[in-house]
Parts: structure tokens; sequence; C-alpha cells
């Protein structure tokens, strides 16, 4: 069976040919050329037809045609010639310069018929609206965020669920509740103690039971948000979070399913965090009043990058804390109350936060390349991250792409779609500085336009990894479709369609 030209190229392929592609979509189009024969037998396809187009669109009929015509037609024609099919005519010219006139104009006029008619043709075929309005994919892009982090292995659920929360149901004020702050200790360990600590707390994930509350709190540009968290967790079942706001009103909950396939593998998500930054610790730290060992994660630079209590009865993730580059706070949660080993009870799921699921088909990491050859930006790398989970929209030729890019501590969420941005997220301001719609609070997120393709980062890291991850992603001017746009679109799609 031939294989078709790759259809969400169509429009590349065309400006490709008409020189109005801008740079940076022309140079992975040419990349995606070098390994795609149809889609390089398509663009010869349309030169040859643009050329074909270009040379008939002279006004006035070739000379060879019009005298033709006049020989056919004879001197003393008076008739059209399908009125007198089996009249022959003298050899010769016509005398009359009139009559020539009129057959040149009439040749002419076919010929312009079939060039306006080529022209209605693939404005036809062409498909009516160039681009879907996308609207508000912050939404979704928060939600994906809340329910990424609760998959992932060193991240407490609580935190999670807070990320999901509208930030305009959180406030600064105190939550209800309170914990003892968790303190480190002062027995060091080294890093190959400290990974121990931390492979044996994911161990305990689905094999520690417990249910208790949790104080989470957030710091951003727009100043600090609290929540408290009651969690419950049964072993082979998963755990619950639910979310209070400062007055105790649940304002989000989430359901985590218990470990599978979407969750890294233990070696892996140490190894990663190990991978970014130096691994320490202490032996005879606490939290929630009990005691626990501390792992810090620490940045090249000296600073802090994360810390994580573990029980030391149990395993269990106690208190976790996140710095910003500076060593300043950035998340802090951990248990205020917390009952290990409760009676054996099933799981009740908690309702999620609505949110459109765009790309819901879990890929492996080697489909990047491929992705990134049908002009999708799928770097193994982010802003220093790197990618740990793909996603897209599970069509032959995605609409939608999800992608998360993790170094151990902080997380980066990237939606990209096709489709044009109807309007700025909902309590969003454009950043100048960036180029995009930006938003604080647990989760920050960016939403923009890039040609044909909407993207919107989602982070519950610093600002600066925000503002680097944004910048490292495409920033090209959206196209308006113009009228001989839409028609060689058309004529693609037609010969894609006759070729296939």
């Amino acid at each position: 069976m031939t294989r078709r030209p790759c259809r969400p190229l169509a429009e590349d392929r065309s400006a490709l040919v008409d020189g109005s592609l801008p740079p940076a979509r022309r140079e992975r189009l040419l990349v995606h050329l070098v390994h795609c024969t149809p889609c390089r037998d398509d663009v010869a396809e349309l030169r040859r037809l643009r050329e074909s187009l270009r040379r008939r669109t002279s006004s006035e009929a070739p000379h060879d045609l019009a005298q033709r015509l006049v020989l056919i037609a004879g001197a003393e024609a008076r008739a059209p010639l399908w009125c007198r099919p089996f009249r022959r005519t003298r050899r010769g010219t016509l005398t009359s310069r009139r009559r020539v006139r009129r057959l040149r104009a009439a040749a002419a006029l076919a010929v312009g018929t079939s060039v306006v008619g080529a022209g209605a043709l693939g404005w036809v075929a062409a498909p009516a609206a160039a681009l879907t309005p996308v609207a508000d994919p912050a939404v979704r892009a928060q939600a994906d965020l809340g329910a990424t982090l609760a998959q992932l292995p060193l991240v407490d659920p609580a935190v999670g669920a807070v990320v999901s929360a509208d930030p305009a149901d959180l406030t600064g004020r105190a939550p209800v509740g309170g914990r003892a702050p968790a303190v480190t200790g002062s027995r060091t360990i080294d890093a190959v103690t400290a990974a121990g600590v931390l492979r044996r707390a994911l161990r305990a994930v689905d094999q520690v039971g417990y249910r208790g509350v949790q104080d989470v709190r957030s710091r951003s540009a727009a100043g600090t948000v609290a929540a408290t968290v009651l969690v419950r967790a049964v072993p082979g079942q998963g755990s619950t979070a639910e979310v209070l706001d400062a007055d105790g009103d649940a304002v989000a909950s989430s359901t985590t399913p218990a470990p599978g396939p979407g969750r890294l593998p233990d070696d892996s998500a140490v190894d990663l965090l190990a991978s970014h930054h130096r691994l320490e610790g202490w032996s005879d730290g606490q939290a929630a009043g009990r005691p626990a060992a501390v792992v810090q994660a620490t940045r090249a630079d000296g600073t802090p990058a994360a810390r994580w209590w573990v029980d030391e009865a149990t395993g269990l993730l106690l208190a976790q804390q996140t710095f910003d580059a500076d060593g300043g706070p950035l998340v802090a949660a951990g248990f205020a109350v917390v009952e290990v080993d409760p009676p054996a009870a099933e799981l009740a799921p908690l309702p999620q936060r609505a949110g459109v699921v765009a790309a819901s088909t879990t890929l492996t990491l080697s489909n990047a390349p491929a992705l990134a050859q049908e002009g999708w930006s799928c770097d193994e790398r982010l802003a220093g991250l790197a990618l740990v989970r793909l996603r897209s929209d599970g069509a032959a030729e995605p609409g939608a792409v999800h992608l998360v890019y993790s170094d151990g501590v902080s997380t980066v969420s990237v939606h990209e779609q096709r489709g044009a941005l109807a309007t700025g997220p909902d309590g969003s301001s454009w950043d100048t500085t960036l180029g995009a719609w930006t938003r604080t609070g647990p989760a920050s997120l960016a939403s923009w336009q890039s040609g044909d393709r909407v993207f919107t980062v989602a982070t519950d890291g610093p600002s600066t990894l925000l503002a680097a991850a944004v910048a490292s992603l495409p920033h090209e001017p959206s196209q308006e479709r113009t009228t001989m746009g839409r028609i060689r679109e058309g004529w693609g799609t037609l010969l894609a369609d006759m070729k296939g």
C-alpha cells in the first residue's frame, strides 16, 4: 500500500512551495523531508502545479491556437462548428481581422475559465476552517499537572491535590489544624545511605496504610497559599486527598490508584534525582512527632533543592519541602496528625476536578523522534529537565501531545495542541517578556500561540524554571489564511487523495 504524505504538514508544505513558511517551521519541515519520501514527492508535485498555474495566467490566448481556430472556422463561417459537422471549408486564412480578434478572445476566455475553475476546485476542497479554537487550556493543564505529580514517586499526593485546586479557593491564612516544624537533625549520612532511604520510602507507598491531616503551603510571586488536606491510603488500592480551605470547606479532591505502568520505577526515580543533584542527609530528624531520616537533594551551587522526611519505623513519607533557586522555601507539605496502619477498609474514590483530556494515550519515549519529525516539539531535555513521560490524543496523526519533564524535584508539564488560542486563560495576564499569558499559584502556568499550535506549560517549580521552559519552546507568528493559501491547501488534499 502506497504511503500518503503526512496530512498535518499539508499547510506547511504548501507554504514552503509558496515561500511564506516561517524560518523555524521551514527548518523543521526540511528535516522531515529528508526522511519522508511521500512528503518530498508531494512538495515536488505542488511545485509543478504552481509553475503550471503561473504559466497559465496570461490574459491572451497563444497565437498558434488562435490561428488554428480561424482555419477550422473558415472565412465564410456563419454558424458554430457543431451545427454543420459535414461541411468542409476552403483552405486559407480568414480575411476578417475582427473575426480573428473575436476568436482569440474566446480562446483566452476558455484558458482563463480553466484557471479560475482550478482555483475554485482547490478552494472547495480545502477545509472550511484553518484552526479549531482552543478555549482556556490552563484548566486541563493544571488538572493534568496535579494528576502527574500524584503519580511521581517522590511527590506527596497531598501536593498534587493542592496543585489541582483553583488558586482562588486557597488563601494565605493559617489552615485548619497546623503541624510542628520538621527538623533535620545533626548526624549526617552519605549519598549511598540517602539513596537507600528514598528507595525504602518508595517501596512503602503501596505497603503502608495511613490516614491523617496534612498541612500544605506554597509560595509564589502572588503570595503564599495554604490548605489542609485530609489523606488516606489503603495498600493495593491507592490513596485519596481532599483539600480544605482556611474555613474548612472542601475545594478540591483527588484519587490516586495504586502504582501501575504510569509510575516511574523506584530505581529510575532515585537515579533521575541523583543525576541532577547531590544526595546527603541526616539520620536523626523528626516530623509529625515521629523519628525520621532526612534526605536532601543539593544543587551544584550548594543550595538545597528539596528535602524528604522518611519515617524510621515504616518508611512512610512524613514531610517534604522544595526550594527556589536562592534556597528560599517554595512548597512545604507534611502531616500534622497521622495514624499508621489503621483498620483496613474499602477506599472510596473522590470526585476529580473537571477538565478536558486532550492527550490520553501513553506512549513510550522512543516515540519522541517520530513525533518530532512530524513537527511536534519533543526534545529529550527542556530547561535542564529530562523527558520522563509522553502522551498523545491517540490519533494516527496526533492533534495534541502532552510531555512531562522532571529532575526528580521539579516537574514541567507541556501541552501542545493544534488550534487557535481563543483568549487568555482565566486569571492570567499577558507577560511581554515571556510572550505568553501567565498565572501564578501552587502551579505556575503559561499559554501562548505559536504558528498553528497552542502551547501550555505548567510547573510546580520556581518562576525561573517556568521562564526557562517557555523560552525553550517555539514562538512562531501565527499565519493568516489567504485565498491562494486555501487553494494550495485544497489542491494538496486533492493530490494526496488521488495518489493514495
